[in-house]
């Protein structure tokens, strides 16, 4: 697994936020640090000009959305088990989770991303939240829920 950098989030953030924008959130709040993505959302709505998609975990209910959208970049937000600290923040091709470098709690992504890119055409990231715990019944836990809180400041649009 590749080792998150520390990096300019608002920089890589800013070159890959192009064109109509759709950030689709994926995860479950009821098994810990996998309701990075729910979170994100929870955050962001209303406040931002992209569109924002709470997929929890049923993600394919929404293919249609996104193709009838027709956006230009893709954001995935997911907790994402990559090397680093709980709480790190990786910047991911679709092209890194489809090659199995970088690992969620499922496969489903996989093909959800092999899904949107032929039927979409759409470049497609993943903003992975590395997490501590998944386990259910467990909550956010503070490192995720700051670097989730730290990243939707580069996404508001004022």
């Amino acid at each position: 697994m590749p080792k998150v950098q520390k990096r300019n989030h608002a920089r890589d953030l800013k070159s890959i936020l192009n064109g109509k924008v759709v950030i689709l959130c994926l995860g479950n709040p009821d098994r810990g640090d996998d309701g990075a993505g729910p979170y994100f959302a929870s955050l962001l709505k209303g406040k931002t000009s992209y569109e924002v998609i709470d997929a929890g975990v049923t993600p394919e209910n929404y293919t249609g959305v996104v193709q009838r959208l027709k956006p230009d970049t893709i954001i995935i937000v997911d907790a994402v088990r990559f090397e680093g600290e709980p709480g790190d923040v990786g910047i991911f091709s679709g092209e890194d989770l489809r090659s199995g470098k970088v690992s969620t709690h499922d496969v489903s992504p996989k093909l959800l991303i092999e899904y949107l890119k032929s039927s979409t055409n759409a470049e497609i990231y993943v903003l992975g939240i590395k997490p501590v715990s998944n386990k259910l019944g467990d909550s956010l836990s503070q490192e995720v829920k700051q670097a989730v809180e730290g990243l939707t400041s580069h996404f508001y649009i004022v």
